[in-house]
C-alpha cells in the first residue's frame, strides 16, 4: 500500500488518495464485509420487545456480545469500579447498541463503496468519507486484535500483521489530513 496522499484543488476541497495492492483492496473488502456481518448478525438477534411494538421506539440487547470482537467494538457503559444501579448498562445498552452498530456500519459501508465491487485499488475520498474511513479501519483493527485465533502461531501471526497494515493504513491517512507537524 503507498501513503495516503492530500489532492487540493484550487477550486475545491482536498481529497485523500491511496493505491492499494489487489490483494490489500481484496483483503480489506473482507475483512469490512466480517465485521459488518458480525454486526448485523448482532443487530438482528435483538429479542422482541412489547413495549417496542407498542411505542415504536426501538430497543437493543440488554446484554454484553459474547464475542470477543463484538465485545471490544460494543463494550459495556459503566467502567469497573464504578458505582453501580442494578440495570443501569442493560439500560443504556438498549438504548444506544442500536444507533452505534448502525453508525459502525455506516462507516464500514465507506470503505465497501470505496474499493467497489469492480476490485479497483485507486482510493479516493472526501472528507467525510476519509473520517468513516478512519472510524471503520479503526473497528476492523479492534475487531481483529480481540478475536480469538485458533491454529498454528504462525495463524497468530498473520492477525498481528494485518492489525499493523491497518494501523500503517490509519497513520498514513491521519497525517495526510493533518498535514505536516511543526
Amino acid at each position: 500500500m503507498q501513503a495516503w496522499k492530500k489532492k487540493k484543488g484550487l477550486l475545491s476541497k482536498p481529497r485523500y488518495t491511496c493505491v492499494l495492492e489487489p490483494m490489500e483492496r481484496e483483503v480489506l473488502g473482507d475483512l469490512a464485509a466480517t465485521v459488518s456481518e458480525a454486526l448485523i448478525a448482532r443487530a438482528q438477534s435483538v429479542p422482541r420487545d412489547p413495549l417496542e411494538e407498542l411505542t415504536g421506539i426501538t430497543s437493543g440487547h440488554k446484554e454484553p456480545p459474547t464475542d470477543p470482537g463484538l465485545a471490544r467494538l460494543l463494550p459495556d457503559f459503566e467502567k469497573a469500579g464504578d458505582e453501580e444501579f442494578e440495570g443501569d448498562n442493560a439500560l443504556l445498552r438498549s438504548l444506544h447498541e442500536n444507533d452505534i452498530t448502525r453508525a459502525k456500519l455506516e462507516n464500514l459501508q465507506v470503505i465497501a463503496q470505496a474499493i467497489g465491487p469492480d476490485g479497483s485499488v485507486n482510493v479516493t475520498l472526501d472528507e467525510n468519507q476519509a473520517k468513516a474511513w478512519l472510524a471503520a479501519t479503526n473497528d476492523i483493527r479492534l475487531y481483529l486484535a480481540s478475536s480469538e485465533v485458533a491454529g498454528p502461531p504462525e495463524a497468530k501471526a498473520d492477525r498481528d500483521s494485518l492489525v499493523e497494515w491497518l494501523a500503517y493504513n490509519q497513520e498514513t491517512l491521519l497525517n495526510a489530513m493533518m498535514g505536516p507537524l511543526p
